[in-house]
């Protein structure tokens, strides 16, 4: 893990030196490749390592975040992008200014964006790997097109049957996939039979929702500690096995959302 943070930090600070950002005058806070410790200490963003790299010229920082930001338009290379909002405050804020939503710039870049309406002139090509073992579902963002291709991760579902009912706990964390873990979104819900579903989030859509039924998440509640915790129904998919009445008809899938975004509204 600290020799992936070494080599990260250290393509960090490569592409930054292309876009024309002067290291010199940094030197102090660029740690060596050997020195784990101090590549987690700057890339932690501590206020005293790091504090000049928070007070670039906004001026100047802006103009290179956004030339970042227009040039690492996919991944992997988009993991730039993600790492210029993780240096400090100042940087994060830019960074979030400059980065617009998938509905309007039509790229996946931090985890709210699997959130948040898609383009509407392409689609987003994904697939999924299965796990029988684990029972877990990881998804990739398809990268390429050849059939090798090892994808984005995204996210992941994990099984977990009852008797009445079948809960598909969802992480963007593909190890701890846990309702306790800050990683937890939410969860889809079927039925016995498998052919109703409702989709859960895991913190409202808006402050104002009432809690649907109450929750002891300790990770969501560090991160959100203002927010009730709690299971937000946002969609219900009602899937239809025609082809048991007859064998030439297709299986019909109906979805309804509880609410929608205004900007997926939008003409």
């Amino acid at each position: 893990m600290e020799g992936d943070a070494a080599s990260i930090w250290k393509g960090f600070l490569v592409k930054l030196g292309s876009y024309g950002l002067c290291l010199r005058s940094y030197r102090s806070v660029v740690p060596d490749e050997s020195d784990s410790a101090a590549v987690a200490d700057v890339v932690a963003a501590d206020p005293n390592k790091g504090r000049c790299w928070a007070n670039l010229p906004p001026e100047l920082l802006r103009s290179v975040l956004r030339r970042i930001e227009v040039s690492e338009s996919t991944w992997p290379s988009r993991k730039h992008v993600v790492a210029c909002a993780g240096v400090c405050r100042n940087w994060r804020a830019i960074t979030k200014e400059i980065v617009k939503t998938p509905v309007v710039s039509g790229k996946l870049t931090f985890p709210i964006s699997l959130k948040q309406p898609g383009p509407r002139g392409f689609l987003f090509q994904c697939f999924i790997k299965r796990n029988r073992t684990t029972k877990t579902y990881h998804l990739y963002l398809n990268l390429t097109q050849a059939l090798n291709d090892t994808g984005k991760f995204l996210l992941v579902a994990r099984k977990c049957k009852h008797p009445t009912c079948t809960n598909y706990i969802i992480s963007l964390n593909a190890v701890d996939i846990s309702k306790g873990s800050s990683s937890y979104i939410g969860k889809l819900r079927s039925n016995v039979l498998g052919t109703k579903f409702t989709v859960y989030d895991g913190m409202p859509t808006h402050a104002e929702k009432t809690v649907a039924k109450s929750s002891t998440r300790l990770g969501i509640k560090q991160v959100y500690p203002r927010i009730p915790v709690g299971k937000y129904p946002v969609a219900h998919i009602a899937y239809e096995w025609r082809k048991l009445l007859c064998s030439s008809c297709p299986n019909r899938m109906q979805c309804i959302m509880d609410s929608i975004p205004a900007s997926a509204m939008e003409p």
